[in-house]
């Protein structure tokens, strides 16, 4: 009996990639499971030059670290801001875009920028996020703020859904994902929150060589005339 033959695919390290499933334009599942955005299609591109196999899943956003600690996912791939809190418990990759904080209020609302920093509104941010993050370190230990102000949400969709319907008075989302969650909705934002916020890859402290390997695909990638394209079909700039 000849052994059984073992084809490159089949060799091939696997690992499965951990996104948030409503956070376009960088990553979303469509309701037939389908996976989408610039850091899919990144991600897909860099797993092909490095001889990988990728398998997406959408974890809810506050639960994603933990479940990168525990071996649930392997990598976290999805417009993942960069601070010190993440950084004790995971390494970053090399940094890929920055992006700024924007909020949003309803159409015709009289909700000024100023009313966010004074502390005066009721505010909504995705559970997990840096926009909640900033929301307590600046307004709510500050004092400038009761802790009763914020709500914290799942997800954008749900997030905006409560905008729109005046639960909250503003939401604070990092400015590509709130533009494109305000899309045909009597929303608009008001004015941004200029937070620098930079996104980067997330790896597990204990896998060294993994995360090597996704900083020298992050630079084949932005070196690439392909980087670019993607910009433009996501019209990031």
């Amino acid at each position: 009996m000849q052994p059984a033959t073992i084809t490159p695919q089949e060799v091939q390290p696997r690992y499965i990639i951990g996104v948030d499933g409503d956070f376009l334009p960088f990553t979303s599942k469509d309701s037939g499971g389908n996976f989408s955005g610039i850091d899919i299609d990144a991600a897909r591109w860099i797993a092909e030059r490095k001889g990988l196999q990728v398998q997406f899943v959408a974890v809810p956003w506050d639960n994603v670290v933990p479940a990168l600690e525990t071996g649930t996912i392997d990598i976290i791939w999805s417009g993942m801001t960069v601070n010190k809190e993440r950084q004790a418990k995971v390494n970053f990759s090399k940094p890929y875009y920055t992006v700024n904080q924007s909020v949003a209020i309803r159409s015709g609302s009289p909700v000024t920028i100023q009313d966010l920093y004074d502390g005066r509104i009721r505010i909504g941010a995705q559970a997990g996020s840096t926009e909640a993050d900033w929301v307590i370190k600046n307004l709510i230990q500050t004092g400038n703020m009761p802790a009763s102000n914020l709500s914290q949400y799942p997800d954008i969709k749900t997030l905006t859904n409560n905008l729109e319907n005046g639960t909250i008075d503003a939401s604070i989302i990092q400015t590509p994902s709130q533009q494109r969650a305000i899309i045909k909705r009597p929303l608009v934002i008001v004015g941004t929150i200029p937070s620098q916020d930079i996104y980067a890859v997330a790896i597990r402290k204990t896998d060294p060589e993994l995360l090597a390997i996704i900083d020298d695909g992050l630079l084949q990638l932005m070196k690439d005339p392909y980087w670019l394209q993607l910009k433009q079909k996501y019209d990031l700039e």
